[in-house]
């Protein structure tokens, strides 16, 4: 396997990443400072202007602070940009509500610096443990591909590299990082497939991150493919003369929808509703999927602002 040096800069040959102001998000933690120390080494090759960025959420006080602090001195040591922002004390402490705030930094951040590229160091073990719990809560076939490597503008150059590799890498290099503790809390769904069903796993097959992450870039082939065919689909269906202003979405030509294959009914509600369902689990596109075949005349609403309407051979969304 190339080494996380040579896959970067690989990673960003494939995609074209050169000549750009870049962001790297960086907790503090192994991966990120390993992702760090690796585009720093590929800056002047790539000709990168590298912004280092950092959210405090704000959770473990002083050890957050700390976090913090560290995440500044290593930008300001390796001559980089730092930004950082502190959430407040009244956002809900949960994994959600934390990917939420980090995702609205990032985009501020992307903002801030006039950048399309946002570096994450999510890596294999991450990848592996997404799908367990996707697997786990309930998801199709398009929910296997867990983790993307890339969905501009995020990127994961790390995404092939476990992390056993990245660490391994950092103590051949002498890079510091910090441990979070709360990773070793199992309240926190992901901690506790981390902690207690992987290890149970790989006492079956020691190689098992790497047979899923097989898996998981085999589903990712065949939703390509998928992709195509539903492209296909959605022309004959769609009614794109009659799109919602709100939601930019077209109506469903309702007789049409009903005449395809259950499955594929579930799959395009599921592509329709990306965006807007926060939970696109079975039960979710089940519950809507039954509502468009049941009524020809109905309101179901999907959230506090958005409502589904089937009326006159046609399904529709509109905003309260």
């Amino acid at each position: 396997m190339l080494d996380l040096l040579n896959g970067t800069a690989l990673f960003l040959k494939n995609y074209g990443i050169q000549n750009k102001t870049v962001l790297a998000a960086v907790s503090g933690g192994a991966d990120s400072c390993v992702l760090l120390f690796v585009l720093n080494g590929l800056k002047k090759e790539f000709n990168l202007d590298i912004k280092v960025i950092h959210l405090n959420h704000n959770w473990r006080g002083e050890e957050s602070l700390c976090d913090m602090e560290f995440v500044r001195s290593a930008a300001e040591g390796a001559g980089l940009e730092f930004y950082f922002e502190t959430l407040d004390d009244d956002i809900k402490k949960t994994e959600l509500s934390a990917r939420e705030a980090r995702y609205d930094f990032f985009e501020r951040a992307l903002k801030k610096f006039d950048s399309n590229v946002c570096f994450l160091a999510h890596n294999k073990n991450d990848n592996v443990e997404t799908f367990f719990y996707r697997v786990i809560k309930g998801t199709g076939v398009s929910g296997l591909v867990s983790i993307p490597a890339v969905r501009a503008p995020y990127y994961r150059p790390l995404l092939n590299f476990s992390r056993e590799e990245i660490e391994q890498f950092a103590s051949l290099h002498s890079i510091k990082y910090r441990t979070d503790s709360s990773n070793f809390d199992t309240k926190y769904k992901r901690n506790f497939i981390r902690q207690n069903i992987l290890p149970e796993i790989l006492k079956i097959n020691d190689n098992a991150l790497n047979a899923v992450s097989s898996l998981i870039n085999i589903a990712n082939e065949h939703n390509e493919i998928l992709e195509d065919y539903l492209k296909i689909i959605e022309q004959e269906i769609f009614d794109y003369a009659a799109v919602d202003f709100a939601y930019k979405k077209p109506a469903i030509i309702r007789d049409r929808f009903l005449n395809l294959k259950p499955a594929l009914q579930r799959e395009i509600i599921s592509r329709y509703f990306k965006g807007l369902l926060k939970n696109r689990d079975f039960k979710n596109i089940l519950k809507i999927q039954n509502f468009i075949i049941e009524n020809e005349n109905s309101t179901l609403s999907i959230n506090r602002d958005a409502f589904l309407k089937s009326w006159n051979n046609s399904v529709f969304l509109y905003k309260r």
